[in-house]
């Protein structure tokens, strides 16, 4: 697609805008956005290249998301799914999955669009629709460290972000995707110090507004957000994302919790998933409009890696190798367990099946969208924790209607 075929896109975006894309399910009532939301916004000066989303300070658009019928099943339980998965996805526990990872072609510039990590599998991920035919599936794109490499200096430069907005659409039209699931780690922050600048909260918005255009409201842009909030517009990011993905997980490493759901002052570093969930409401995000992520992995000290899959969990009670090191504790506040030594020594902070239902529970009881989970392969050969996740919202362990 070039330029003229964005501007096409945006066109054609224009005379659907103000639908939305939450759909009205029993306990889970989204509002349809307001076409109220039309203001007039100067933006911030740069001298980066950075564009103004609103065309230099002409009146924004409405709101534009997309349409109810393609938003998905609701509640959403959303598994995150990697190229280095050997196993395809159970998708009876599941409503979408997010397949990980797409990249930049040219992740030193942000240029030349999105290449997909293993399409040949994605492709199967996707024929997954054929037993679950409302299953939606989404490429994700991004991640952590250096893998967000490219977003910066594509989201300031209006032939890149054509570029990025074009792959997108291909992709989705090739593989015959729901959408796409942006993990931006993220704008004017994240380890990476490649491209970071002090507009990219401002240009974020431009690409979800172009990336709209491209792609139109039959399918779903979702973001990835950090578990603080930080780092995003949101009274201008939710006219034009879907949902948001918390990250409400990687909270803290031993002495203290990994994922805690309420805050326990003696072993919560920050914040718990509440006050993660909490904070999103209070910046703009509608609790409603919030996916609450549970990590199927936890992090550990000596003895233990920083990294534990729950899947590894067996091992670490079953090997005389941790012996006197895996004595497992419950907080009660918190609602997760953790591992001490014969001292109390807190070694290992994870989630099980106990600990999942109390967070499956949060879900519903505070009528969020929904929840998602990293990653898929972490989960046990039983998928004890996906079903408990289900089990939990759904009150079965199936998503099948």
């Amino acid at each position: 697609m070039k330029m003229a075929s964005c501007i096409l896109a945006a066109m054609m975006a224009f005379m659907f805008m103000g639908a939305s894309c939450s759909e009205e399910t029993p306990g889970f009532v989204v509002p349809t956005p307001g076409a109220g939301n039309n203001q007039t916004n100067n933006g911030g000066g740069s001298n980066n290249g950075g564009d103004n989303v609103n065309g230099g300070g002409q009146q924004e658009e409405a709101s534009t998301l997309c349409d109810p019928e393609f938003l998905g099943q609701t509640p959403m339980i959303i598994a995150y799914y990697t190229e280095n998965s050997s196993v395809l996805p159970d998708v009876s526990c599941l409503t979408h999955i997010n397949y990980a990872h797409g990249r930049f072609v040219d992740k030193e510039t942000g240029d030349g669009g999105i290449w997909i990590e293993q399409p040949e599998k994605l492709q199967k991920v996707v024929e997954l629709k054929k037993q679950k035919p409302s299953l939606k599936v989404l490429l994700m794109i991004g991640g952590w460290g250096d893998k967000a490499d490219g977003f910066s200096m594509m989201a300031r430069d209006a032939n890149k972000r054509a570029l990025f907005c074009q792959s997108c659409a291909e992709h989705i039209k090739n593989y015959n995707l729901d959408g796409i699931d942006i993990d931006w780690e993220y704008p004017t922050a994240g380890p990476s110090e490649n491209g970071k600048h002090p507009d990219d909260t401002r240009n974020f918005n431009i690409v979800l507004k172009e990336l709209r255009e491209a792609i139109g409201n039959e399918k779903i842009i979702s973001y990835a957000s950090s578990a603080n909030a930080e780092y995003v517009d949101w009274a201008t990011a939710m006219k034009y994302l879907d949902y948001v993905n918390v990250m409400t997980y990687d909270m803290g490493n031993p002495p203290y919790h990994n994922a805690p759901l309420y805050y326990s002052s003696t072993i919560t570093k920050k914040r718990s998933v509440d006050q993660s969930i909490t904070l999103h409401v209070q910046k703009g995000v509608p609790a409603n409009r919030q996916v609450m992520g549970v990590p199927f992995y936890g992090h550990g000290t000596d003895p233990y890696k920083s990294d534990v899959k729950y899947n590894e969990m067996s091992t670490v009670f079953s090997s005389s190798k941790y012996d006197g090191k895996n004595i497992r504790k419950w907080d009660n506040v918190a609602k997760v367990p953790y591992l001490v030594d014969n001292s109390g020594n807190i070694l290992l902070g994870y989630d099980d099946e106990e600990s999942v239902t109390h967070k499956g529970e949060y879900v519903k009881n505070k009528k969020l969208l929904g929840a998602m989970f990293w990653e898929y392969r972490h989960d046990d050969s039983q998928g004890t924790l996906r079903k408990a996740l289900c089990r939990a919202i759904y009150g079965k362990e199936s998503t099948m209607e």
